[in-house]
């Protein structure tokens, strides 16, 4: 059997790929994770909420790279690092591994490379996602393309990720849909009705896209609108790192600060993440996997983005905040934000875990 190397770098993605590794150890999968560090907050939490089991390496130091500067330093070193290791794999194996890599962060593009250099095969996860424009989101829209081209075999989670990756000349699968749906079921666990009632009369926000925070004018703007919100509910804002960077840096952190009704918290653990959106009344974000969740969840959600390559939601219970043609404020004023909670999409009759598990079994044999 081939050794299947897991090149994984964000929170983000080791959520998504945790229901994958729980499966590929049950079956017998041979597979380890290469840990690229491009986060490392949480991420023991992660591993230990999650119970994987699989080996990790971690050749970088623990620390978070939250800013361009240290991102743009510490990619060299690392990919050199990811090419070694894959490289030695292939010695000690005698046939090319397979290089797993999920999403659209600097760490996909950075594994999807190495391994490409080394010579294995590249499997993509949550692939085929486009915006149709490739400077937007940026950097992530130019990420997956340039990924899409390294790839042998794409694993698309609908429709239109399937039928663009079949232009790439590459292997393609289709899984249904996200693995992030059986990580939403895991982390909720049986009683996941109950556990998203949405009863509470608050609503939370989560801002980390680069378009958003790099910009004072745009960060500014968005800030502004939360707080006229905040006067008809109370808001749960979690901070992320490079956000709270960005904020004090913009002296908004301390006008979010002395709000009445705002409420900063940092991240915190995923059950407890899941647990809080889904009991909200409404979510202010422009995450993708926050997308996704929210999607499966049923909850009222504005997205803070032009446009998404992902189409989980939108127009149910998702829409995107140049659609609302008002403001924030008003659009909840209005009854429209309400109007948009829809039934847990939880039970849907689909493992696209599992379809990942058995394709990745029958290329490893």
């Amino acid at each position: 059997m081939r050794q299947c190397v897991f090149v994984i770098g964000t929170r983000a993605q080791l959520i998504k790929v945790a229901p994958v590794l729980r499966m590929a150890a049950e079956s017998g999968l041979r597979h380890d994770v290469w840990f690229t560090g491009q986060h490392n907050e949480s991420i023991d939490d992660l591993i230990a909420d999650f119970d994987i089991t699989s080996k990790f390496t971690r050749p970088g130091a623990a620390k978070e790279r939250s800013s361009i500067l240290r991102l743009l330093t510490w990619f060299p070193g690392t990919l050199f690092g990811c090419y070694r290791y894959v490289a030695s794999v292939k010695t000690w194996t005698q046939s090319p591994p397979l290089v797993i890599v999920h999403g659209d962060t600097l760490s996909t593009f950075l594994g999807a490379l190495a391994g490409r250099l080394a010579r294995a095969w590249i499997v993509h996860l949550e692939s085929g996602l486009s915006s149709g424009k490739i400077t937007d989101p940026f950097p992530e829209e130019l990420l997956r393309r340039l990924t899409f081209r390294l790839t042998d075999i794409a694993l698309c989670p609908n429709d239109d990720a399937y039928e663009r990756m079949r232009r790439y000349h590459c292997k393609v699968v289709h899984t249904g849909e996200n693995t992030l749906l059986d990580c939403v079921r895991y982390a909720i666990g049986p009683a996941n009705d109950s556990a998203t009632s949405g009863t509470g009369d608050y609503f939370v926000t989560s801002v980390h896209r680069f378009q958003n925070i790099y910009s004072r004018a745009t960060l500014t703007a968005i800030v502004d609108e939360l707080l006229a919100v905040s006067e008809l509910a109370p808001m749960q804002f979690i901070l992320h790192p490079p956000t709270a960077a960005r904020l004090r840096k913009y002296a908004l952190l301390q006008k979010l600060d002395t709000a009445t009704g705002v409420t900063l918290r940092p991240r915190m653990p995923y059950t407890e993440f899941l647990a809080l959106i889904g009991n909200a009344r409404g979510v202010f974000t422009d995450g993708g996997s926050n997308q996704e969740e929210l999607s499966y969840l049923g909850v009222p959600t504005v997205l803070l983005r032009r446009r998404s390559e992902r189409p989980d939601g939108i127009g149910i219970n998702v829409v995107l905040y140049d659609a609302m043609m008002s403001s924030l404020a008003d659009y909840v004023r209005s009854g429209s934000l309400d109007a948009l909670r829809t039934p847990s999409r939880l039970h849907d009759a689909v493992e696209p875990s599992r379809t990942t598990v058995d394709t990745l079994l029958g290329l490893a044999r």
